[in-house]
């Protein structure tokens, strides 16, 4: 073909197309920027000549206005995060922090139900997640007896809210005081100062102190040093049972009867008050020199009396008598 002719024709095509542009920018928005692409013919045999046999070079890409610029699409980026779900394995507790019971109550998720998980506990709070309910309540839950579908490894680590101030409640039920509480952080050695300073737990009566919920060693001492209560890394918070202490001690004593007379009756009254009690009756046998009974009462001081089997009179009265801890028996 002549050069010219060609020529004419690249550009009669080039505007052709230009123009078609123009129309579909009107019918349908910006149109995208055309890339023309320039070419030159090369000559073999001389320079500006006009052999058919030339052969066009292709020179260069020139940007058109209105040009769409589509990104290429990341490899590997899914749409959507997979779904992570949890179906409770027993009922649970769902509360504001990552333990049932150092953090406030605030739902329950019942056996069987199916919630959402779309957080995971810090690796101090092993097996809790962040859930929300079909209902949309959000709360924290432990996962160890559930089932969970998806990968909680995926979750984002969401932090524990700070711990709440929960008042505990020492409920002194024995029949002698308690004089001394201490209560330590359970990595703690040292005990600290007595929680009661110079007070004591009367009998029958209680006493209330504010701790911060979390994990604590309790001991609480009579006076003479006997323990009421302990407890080793023992979770103190909201959960009603975590934050009450009950002393209610049943105290295995005996009596061996040192005394010259068989005895048939022991009878006691508590010191603090109270009516006179049987504590052993002719009915339960004789008790006869040498020989050893054993009985059960409630940590307290008593007035014990005895009875010879002759006559039903008193043989022996022992006042203000000690029955706690470190109570073994007496001989009598």
């Amino acid at each position: 073909m002549n050069p010219h002719k060609l020529a004419r024709l690249i550009v009669f095509l080039g505007s052709a197309l230009f123009g078609g542009a123009c129309i579909l920018q009107g019918a349908a928005g910006p149109a995208p920027t055309a890339q023309v692409l320039v070419v030159t013919a090369t000559d073999k045999t001389q320079p500006g000549g006009s052999n058919p046999e030339a052969t066009w070079t292709p020179t260069a890409f020139v940007e058109m206005p209105g040009a769409e610029t589509v990104e290429p699409a990341a490899a590997g980026t899914p749409a959507t995060d997979a779904a992570v779900t949890m179906t409770a394995g027993q009922d649970l507790s769902c509360v504001n922090g990552p333990h049932w019971i150092l953090y406030e109550w605030v739902a329950s998720v019942p056996k069987g139900e199916t919630v959402a998980l779309t957080a995971r506990s810090a690796p101090e709070w092993p097996d809790y997640y962040y859930v929300r309910k079909s209902d949309g309540t959000e709360c924290w839950a432990f996962g160890g007896s559930s089932t969970i579908s998806g990968d909680p490894a995926a979750l984002p680590v969401k932090e524990a809210p700070p711990l709440p101030t929960v008042s505990l409640t020492i409920d002194n039920k024995n029949l002698m005081e308690a004089v001394d509480v201490f209560i330590r952080p359970q990595d703690s050695s040292d005990w600290g100062a007595d929680r009661l300073g110079a007070g004591t737990i009367a009998p029958k009566s209680a006493f209330t102190l504010n701790l911060t919920a979390g994990f604590y060693d309790v001991q609480i001492k009579d006076s003479y040093g006997g323990i009421l209560y302990e407890k080793e890394n023992a979770a103190i918070g909201p959960e009603a049972s975590s934050r009450y202490a009950l002393l209610e001690n049943q105290i295995k004593f005996y009596f061996k009867n040192q005394t010259l007379e068989p005895i048939c009756r022991i009878s006691y009254i508590p010191t603090s008050g109270g009516v006179s009690m049987d504590l052993h009756t002719p009915a339960d046998g004789t008790i006869n020199t040498g020989g050893t009974v054993y009985f059960t009462l409630l940590a307290g001081f008593y007035d014990f009396y005895f009875y010879k089997c002759s006559d039903g009179w008193v043989t022996l009265i022992i006042p203000n008598q000690y029955i706690g801890p470190l109570t073994d028996g007496y001989d009598v």
